[in-house]
């Protein structure tokens, strides 16, 4: 299996949503829309400074003026950008504030879900040295307005990775970390009753992503500290089968239409990395995962500069076509492109 590029996205640092023709992608604070036969440009606030750094994109990495999550939700799009939650409405052209996040500025690329009855949800993620208590935040009426429907106390963990639905059980995963007693894989109802944690905090619950299938719940480790491996847990039982280990942290994993799964590793600092390369791989039976390509880190300094991530859109997409888009790594750094898998 190869990876086979098919063309480039212009004007685009991140990839939010890819679908047939639809596509939904943002350059500092511009979103472009092609979705559902609406096609607009929306312009999130921004101050004069903040437009002037937004010229350069280095700047605009070492700032974290590219940053922002697009949602789609009906005929209303949820948009996160600097501490900000937006609804726009794609019949009206209204942008509207819903939401200033309180521990955090924004979330993880493909972290919020909707569950079956269309209610949206999402976790805080951010720095917090302080421990103060993060919130998951609901939403009843596509995003125009947001509940904290649960929160972690003070001291419990850092922050929240993602909120993923499980259409098996009809349940809410969040997925929190990073340190010690603080990776929780926790599973709940719509409302967060009586929510389940899973696993005894260690690195081995780190995780990012999440796939779901029947008879088992996957993961992989996103730990720097230790190396990350592939986990599958029986749904019945609870047991934890340890599979492939990989040379980084994974953030993200991609299930595309056509049965494959994708998971890239990134590039960060610890003893968890073993190489200075983003790794994109692939597997059909969640067993043996293939290296499609590697993508070398660039030469600035990642504490300020960013780790090296490549990342996946939300949307149904197959191996035939699918966007990835990069963030600091040799040559492809803030830039997308479409590609395909040959088998």
């Amino acid at each position: 299996m190869n990876l086979e590029k098919i063309k480039k996205l212009p004007s685009s640092e991140v990839v939010h949503y890819y679908s047939g023709n639809d596509i939904i992608t943002s350059k500092f604070n511009k979103v472009k829309v092609k979705y559902n036969n609406y096609n607009c440009t929306i312009k999130l606030p921004s101050g004069l400074v903040e437009n002037v750094f937004g010229l350069f994109r280095l700047s605009r990495r070492a700032l974290r003026l590219d940053k922002c999550i697009v949602f789609t939700s009906g005929k209303f799009l949820v948009l996160i950008r600097k501490y900000k939650v937006y609804s726009y409405n794609l019949e009206t052209n209204e942008l509207k504030e819903t939401l200033t996040l309180k521990n955090c500025r924004n979330i993880l690329h493909q972290s919020l879900c909707t569950n079956k009855e269309g209610e949206l949800f999402f976790g805080e993620y951010g720095n917090n040295g302080e421990r103060k208590p993060v919130n998951v935040y609901k939403s009843t009426d596509n995003g125009q307005s947001w509940e904290v429907i649960y929160q972690f106390k003070g001291g419990e963990i850092k922050h929240i990775h993602g909120c993923y639905y499980d259409k098996y059980e009809d349940k809410i995963w969040t997925l929190t970390g990073d340190f010690e007693n603080e990776n929780i894989v926790m599973k709940s109802d719509a409302n967060f009753t009586d929510p389940e944690r899973i696993g005894d905090g260690s690195q081995t619950y780190r995780t990012v992503s999440i796939i779901f299938q029947k008879d088992a719940v996957h993961w992989i480790m996103d730990s720097p500290i230790e190396r990350s491996y592939h986990y599958a847990m029986d749904r019945k039982s609870y047991e934890i089968t340890k599979k492939e280990g990989f040379p980084g942290p994974v953030w993200y994993v991609k299930e595309l239409s056509d049965g494959y799964y994708m998971a890239a590793s990134s590039v960060e600092i610890g003893d968890g990395v073993f190489e200075k390369y983003a790794h994109l791989f692939v597997t059909k039976d969640l067993e043996t995962w293939t290296e499609l390509a590697k993508f070398k880190k660039d030469i600035l300094p990642m504490r300020y500069f960013k780790w090296g991530v490549i990342a996946f859109a939300d949307g149904e997409q197959s191996s035939d076509s699918f966007p990835l888009f990069f963030e600091a790594l040799n040559k492809v750094d803030g830039k997308s492109y479409t590609y395909k898998i040959n088998d």
